[in-house]
């Protein structure tokens, strides 16, 4: 028995030498070259069902074992926070850092990027796509019959019925608005307060929408990829974006090539027509700033010019690369990884780095330090991609500029007024749509009143008004219940003028409403509005331990933190006893 089996190994040798000599050793190195040893991985406890999400440095999964998981970019565990049972899963990260789980059982959830759960709401049917989050912070839902808009802290906004089922994800304007294709054919743009504002039926077939600097970029399935833009006038230098762009043509690559004569300075059922080409269907595109990223199948990769489309540089990869993509700009570099490979492209179009990474059925993700993490079912690895210096206290970046008021504003033809003359009235209707959350469409325009309240800009208007300084802090506090951060801005730029306790007071609770704060901005004017009132007036104090507390819930681990120190400084003041000891009663309910 014994030389049998030792006859098994044996022959089981000859034959794996035997196979090893017909396949070529230049194969095998190349192979040992593309997928490098990670440095480090990282066991899970359950096996991960969806592709993880990243925010700054931390990466975030979901696990069978029914806990949503956050880990750095050293793969060492952060924390583990326990969610209901999902089944069948997305996971989407807010631009606050916020997680929000969908999954098919219609739960719809919220957890704070410190691990706190925040609140969940069971949806009418389930999810049929990830969450989005918009760039004001609001979370859109698709159904197969419904698009739902909610809070940031879980209020459903409003909702949209659907003639169909759509036909793919969400794409956002740089015109506050939503895109959203249906499987009827049926092309809706719908803006971010809940209004169709158009419905059309598609002729062709869309295969790429991203947004761009008031509107949007789009490419059919037949190749043609065009600007689109709701607004004919540059904000930078006052041209008509025709004139801007007249004497352009596109530009296939780097040796000047043309693919296609641009229609430009045409009203089109889309919009305006900045420009349009024919030439080949990218399978992602991404517009920042003033470039737009395109990356195509066979691992082309190209950067060009927004308004002109003319191309400042090419890359192309030696792999092909295949949907879906994981894309990032970080310190002027693209970041780019499918299930298959990874890459980083300079500024000017080089490859520095192409890595081969075995298959899995998650996206993987590139962190800003350069680091590649890639989930497999129970295990995470990483490699090191890029080398760059981490920073201990990254600065963050400028919030979006957001167009929901101006939009408002452009729209609305009848001069502002008080029906009446009663504001308080005006105040209770807008109190009272909020609470039962009847706002709908009118969100805009109820928000453009109170921002002319609380302003109180209409002193030299031809039917002037003066509000009183308890009018103004109402509308401040309604501003915040509506819980979007773009009012945030207005909030701030107020903060910074007044000294009046009344207005403070309102408008410290009003940033709490909005809880997010992804530059500091809320806890900065939170500290000054109670530098100016001083340690003689109490409520602005007790007001700032309330928002502070929210915004500590709701941020992410560098804004929490800078909420907690401005509660220890309360704690810490001069105030009477029984404020600081209110403010170390909130310090305790956040690290609990």
């Amino acid at each position: 028995m014994k030389n049998s089996k030792y006859f098994l190994v044996t022959l089981s040798t000859a034959i794996l030498s035997f196979v090893l000599l017909f396949i070529p050793i230049s194969l095998l190195t190349a192979q040992t070259a593309q997928i490098e040893q990670a440095q480090w991985s990282a066991v899970m406890a359950g096996e991960t069902l969806c592709d993880p999400v990243l925010h700054g440095e931390y990466i975030y999964t979901l696990s069978s074992d029914q806990a949503l998981n956050c880990i750095d970019y050293t793969g060492s565990f952060v924390w583990r926070r326990n969610i209901e049972r999902t089944i069948k899963p997305f996971l989407t990260v807010s631009h606050s850092g916020i997680l929000i789980i969908a999954d098919a059982s219609r739960m719809l959830q919220a957890v704070s990027g410190q691990g706190i759960y925040l609140w969940s709401v069971q949806l009418p049917e389930p999810a049929i796509y990830a969450p989005y989050s918009t760039t004001d912070g609001r979370i859109c839902v698709l159904t197969r019959s419904n698009l739902y808009c909610f809070s940031v802290k879980g209020k459903l906004k409003w909702q949209v019925k659907l003639s169909s089922p759509p036909a793919r994800q969400l794409c956002e304007t740089g015109a506050a608005s939503l895109l959203l294709i249906l499987t009827n054919k049926d092309f809706l743009t719908i803006s971010l307060t809940g209004q169709v504002l158009n419905t059309k039926t598609l002729k062709k077939d869309i295969a790429v929408l991203s947004a761009a600097p008031g509107g949007y970029v789009m490419s059919t399935g037949d190749g043609i990829l065009a600007y689109y833009r709701s607004e004919t006038v540059s904000t930078g230098n006052r041209k008509t974006t025709a004139e801007a762009v007249a004497q352009h043509t596109t530009n296939a690559g780097q040796n000047g090539k043309t693919v296609g004569q641009e229609k430009v300075g045409a009203a089109t059922d889309n919009g305006f027509a900045v420009w349009q080409a024919q030439e080949p269907v990218p399978l992602f595109i991404q517009n920042s700033g003033d470039e737009l990223v395109c990356i195509y199948a066979d691992g082309t990769v190209s950067g060009r010019d927004i308004a002109s489309n003319k191309i400042n540089w090419m890359a192309k990869l030696s792999s092909r690369i295949a949907l879906p993509v994981y894309y990032s700009k970080t310190d002027g570099e693209y970041y780019i990884a499918c299930k298959s490979i990874a890459a980083i492209i300079s500024g000017t179009g080089t490859v520095k780095r192409e890595q081969k990474i075995a298959a899995s059925a998650f996206l993987p993700v590139i962190t800003s330090s350069g680091i590649l993490i890639a989930v497999d079912d129970w295990v995470i690895n990483s490699w090191r991609l890029d080398t760059k210096i981490m920073q201990s206290n990254p600065q963050p970046e400028a919030p979006p500029q957001y167009h929901i008021l101006k939009t408002q504003e452009k729209t609305q033809v009848l001069p502002f007024f008080v029906p009446y003359g009663d504001t308080g009235s005006l105040l209770s209707s807008i109190d009272e749509a909020i609470t039962k959350g009847t706002l709908g469409t009118n969100e805009a325009a109820y928000a453009l009143t109170l921002q002319t309240i609380l302003t109180n800009n209409q002193k030299a208007a031809y039917f002037p008004y003066n509000f009183t300084i308890y009018e103004r802090a109402r509308a401040a506090e309604l501003l915040g219940l509506l819980e979007s951060l773009e009012y945030r801005t207005i909030l701030l730029d107020e903060a910074s003028k007044t000294s009046d306790p009344t207005l403070a007071v309102a408008i410290i609770r009003a940033l709490g409403f909005i809880a997010a704060d992804p530059d500091t901005s809320s806890i900065e004017s939170i500290q000054l509005l109670l530098q100016r009132c001083g340690v003689r007036v109490y409520e602005p104090a007790y007001a700032a331990c309330d928002a502070l507390t929210e915004i500590a819930k709701y941020g992410d681990k560098q804004t929490a933190g800078s909420a907690v120190k401005a509660l220890f400084t309360i704690a810490a003041s001069a105030f009477p006893e029984n404020i600081k000891q209110y403010a170390r009663q909130k310090i305790k309910t956040i690290v609990e």
